[in-house]
């Protein structure tokens, strides 16, 4: 064994695979496959002009992929971009193996904190759980997290992005369901960042955009992409495939389907605007054989997630990955497994931008506490995936030496030095002997996750929108009404 690199410090993070190189080629070769003798069906006749026109086949709506094309897209598209807060510091590195954790969109239903009832999502959950986000350092961009129901539901996305930007400094990532609403986000997003250029130099929204499953690209979300592809801004491109009924239920058989819908958003976008950010990943999930609904803590989920981060880390391009969500409807035991789990296997698998924390009850309830909870979870799994740091001072020989046998180590000037930056800390977890935790309230870890939400959201002050800002979007605001 070699000892002369006793002395040099090295970082190694804690990482795993799925899948070896082999079977990612397998899985590539597969795909393309699909795409060159199955094909997708393209509900865009922009779209397959487009793709007729760079030596795709085309017949009616369905598009079959020559292999080389596809291999031109993936080494044109970005392996990673920076994503900055709206003031454009504090940059994200999306790419590689960085995590970063945020919420997720679309949910139907809010976990009420104070009374602990389902009820509809409403526009005030958005702007809450936007500065719930806030505050959580560990939670680092920002979605909706759900669908706003006191608004007209053709003009959710337009409330949805005003309750986020006035609510947090933090990256965004946006939604519409038309083209319009996609348009006049890029809008607002602008007159926020201070002008056109300068929201396409620091861009501090992504884009998300969803085909169906299984290989369809619908119209919206094509022309959605189009649009993003145009402007240079980031997009999330992904399906929510569910294996055994848009998909394959082969674990095998459902990555060839998904990877086959993810490869078609980065041809499409590089044909468009070669060097666009482009973001692969998804939701992919398995069908509850017994409830038919999509199954958010299986571990098939959680162990596909991480196949398919393998195939990404591949290609080099940027990820969409799922974590801290729950098919729970409340923060109990199950939710805690489930979320935990989750979150550990897309920091391990490297996904760049995690989605789903707060997510609950199968994708359709939100939840404030869960929000708060997993921003706990992330931060023991990031201290996990950091690894360990070794080098003379830390191997500690010195002081081993210096205590010997028998001694101690608490009044050292080493333990002072190193104890805050090399032990974690919870800042929910309770660790009072049992007397003392008694003498507190007794309190378990939902009551001490309540206490933190109402804190949060009674002590926390955002900056205000420069009012050039504001103007814009009010103007468009009122054009909705």
């Amino acid at each position: 064994m070699r000892t002369d690199r006793a002395n040099t410090a090295v970082q190694s993070t804690l990482r795993f695979k799925i899948l070896s190189e082999d079977q990612i080629k397998q899985i590539h070769s597969s795909s393309l496959e699909v795409l060159a003798s199955v094909g997708v069906f393209i509900d865009s006749s922009e779209v397959l002009e487009i793709l007729e026109n760079a030596g795709c086949s085309v017949n009616g709506k369905i598009a079959k992929f020559p292999a080389g094309l596809v291999e031109w897209a993936i080494n044109r598209a970005p392996s990673r971009f920076f994503l900055y807060d709206q003031k454009g510091e504090n940059p994200l590195n999306v790419g590689g193996y960085n995590t970063y954790f945020g919420m997720g969109p679309t949910l139907l239903y809010m976990l009420d904190h104070k009374t602990g009832e389902r009820r509809k999502f409403l526009k005030k959950d958005t702007a809450n759980a936007a500065r719930i986000a806030d505050a959580l350092p560990n939670i680092e961009w920002v979605m909706g997290l759900g669908t706003i129901s006191d608004v007209n539901s053709e003009h959710s996305e337009i409330h949805e992005f005003d309750a986020m930007v006035r609510n947090t400094n933090k990256p965004l990532v946006v939604w519409s369901e038309s083209v319009r609403g996609t348009k006049d986000i890029i809008k607002m997003a602008r007159a926020v960042a201070g002008g056109k250029d300068k929201l396409r130099e620091k861009p501090f929204m992504v884009s998300y955009s969803e085909p169906i499953s299984p290989l369809v690209q619908n119209k919206v979300a094509l022309e959605k992409l189009l649009i993003t592809s145009d402007n240079n801004i980031p997009t999330i491109h992904t399906p929510i495939p569910q294996g055994g009924a848009s998909a394959p239920a082969t674990l095998a058989g459902e990555l060839v389907s998904i990877n086959a819908e993810n490869l078609v958003g980065v041809v499409v976008s590089q044909l468009r605007n070669p060097g666009t950010p482009i973001v692969i990943g998804g939701v992919i999930g398995t069908m509850d054989m017994i409830e038919a609904q999509l199954a958010y803590g299986a571990p098939e989920m959680q162990m596909m997630l991480a196949a398919y981060m393998d195939i990404a880390h591949y290609y080099e391009i940027p990820t969409w990955g799922t974590g801290g969500c729950t098919d729970s409807k409340i923060v109990d035991q199950q939710a805690a497994m489930e979320a935990a789990q989750s979150v550990l296997y897309s920091s391990l698998s490297g996904a760049n931008l995690v989605h789903d924390p707060g997510y609950m009850a199968s994708g359709m309830q939100g939840s404030l506490e869960m929000l708060v909870m997993v921003n706990e979870i992330a931060r023991m799994a990031k201290f996990v995936t950091n690894g360990i740091n070794v080098n003379k001072d830390s191997m500690a020989i010195d002081i081993i030496n210096k205590v010997g046998p028998g001694g101690e180590y608490l009044t050292k000037k080493h333990t002072l030095k190193h104890f805050r930056d090399q032990l974690w800390e919870p800042e929910l977890m309770d660790r009072l002997p049992r007397d003392k935790w008694k003498e507190s309230g007794s309190k378990t870890m939902g009551d001490r996750i309540i206490e933190k939400v109402e804190h949060i959201l009674e002590t926390h002050k955002i900056e205000p929108l420069p009012k050039s800002a504001e103007k814009v979007i009010e103007e468009v605001l009122s054009e909705y009404k």
